[in-house]
């Protein structure tokens, strides 16, 4: 997730508004998004200003291009859920090696004028995690059956590739795979994003963090390898509150403007977010977090609905938006 901006980029919005600052502690550490906890960093603690607004839910912003990822119902009711949050964009994803030659949902989202940004997964965790592929011909191969039929708004390849429980083997193979796919798409003129930087592990290695943990490790390498892969976009993920001790109703700006701009630093590309779950029914959380992205600059924004370990709360119930799902809605027009 990413855009060519300086740090402290600007909002654009639909209705003239005036933000009221507040001051938010920039956090020494962060949660675990999907994964272990991190140590605490001791480094770049300081006090930022944040601009997230009072009353956040009565503005509107518009700077990213803002979509929805509906997990858990049948697909007219992910189309439903979809036209209710009025976005454009959507996720999905699709099993490279279980492609058949077309698949129902992404019919659908397309057949209705919805732009999807489509996760590539070489096969499914769903009976722990899977090794990358190191067979580059039979990846090309099977990439490219599913790019006959469909091009994507973007090319998501992979998901989460330091995530323990989706993932195995060093990733320098998620690497090799990654710039294969890179390879493919641009041969195509589909853009590509890689399978998304936790934003936590993100802001360890800005800090400095000196331990070992491999997924700290993990990141690093992978930001080294993205300063020279013909990437579109960097992806990051991330949840709210990040831990019991931090606001149930307040998403750290600083944070993520840090983040944003330090990848779009080292790397030269542009940020997005496929993923954002929150872990609460704040109204105002999801409101101060679409603001927080749009502050960063990231090109895309995807809150999902529902994910997998059960911690991330409804936009959508199955007929009618949730109070976070109309918060959503809201700030979005």
């Amino acid at each position: 997730m990413k855009v060519l901006s300086s740090c402290g980029a600007a909002i654009s919005v639909s209705k003239k508004f005036f933000f009221s600052f507040v001051v938010v502690l920039s956090f020494g550490f962060l949660f675990s998004c999907k994964k272990e906890t991190i140590a605490k960093s001791d480094n770049n603690t300081a006090t930022a200003n944040s601009s997230i607004l009072a009353g956040a839910s009565n503005s509107v912003i518009t700077s990213p291009h803002y979509g929805g990822w509906i997990s858990g119902y049948t697909i007219d009711q992910k189309m439903d859920a979809c036209s209710k949050l009025n976005v454009s964009y959507v996720r999905d994803q699709i099993e490279l090696i279980s492609f058949t030659g077309k698949t129902t949902n992404i019919d659908t989202y397309l057949k209705n004028g919805y732009k999807v940004l489509l996760n590539f997964i070489y096969k499914n965790p769903n009976g722990g995690p899977v090794p990358f592929p190191t067979d580059m011909t039979e990846y090309k191969n099977l990439l490219n059956n599913v790019l006959d039929k469909y091009q994507p708004e973007i090319a998501v390849i992979e998901n989460e590739p330091t995530t323990d429980k989706f993932h195995s083997g060093p990733i320098e193979n998620y690497i090799t795979e990654l710039k294969t796919a890179v390879s493919i798409c641009k041969q195509r003129g589909i853009k590509v994003a890689d399978g998304a930087l936790n934003l936590e592990w993100v802001q360890q290695v800005m800090n400095g963090y000196s331990g070992n943990d491999p997924n700290y490790i993990e990141t690093k390498k992978l930001i080294d390898a993205y300063k020279t892969i013909d990437l579109d976009y960097i992806n990051i993920h991330t949840h709210a509150p990040f831990t019991s001790n931090d606001s149930p109703d307040v998403f750290p700006q600083n944070v993520v403007v840090s983040v944003a701009n330090y990848l779009r630093t080292q790397t030269g590309k542009q940020v997005i977010s496929n993923e954002y779950n929150q872990f609460n029914t704040s109204t105002a959380l999801m409101s101060s977090a679409v603001a927080a992205f749009a502050a960063a600059g990231v090109k895309y924004f995807i809150a999902r609905s529902n994910d997998s370990d059960g911690k991330g709360k409804s936009l959508y119930n199955g007929s009618q938006l949730t109070t976070i799902g109309v918060a959503y809605k809201n700030v979005i027009k």
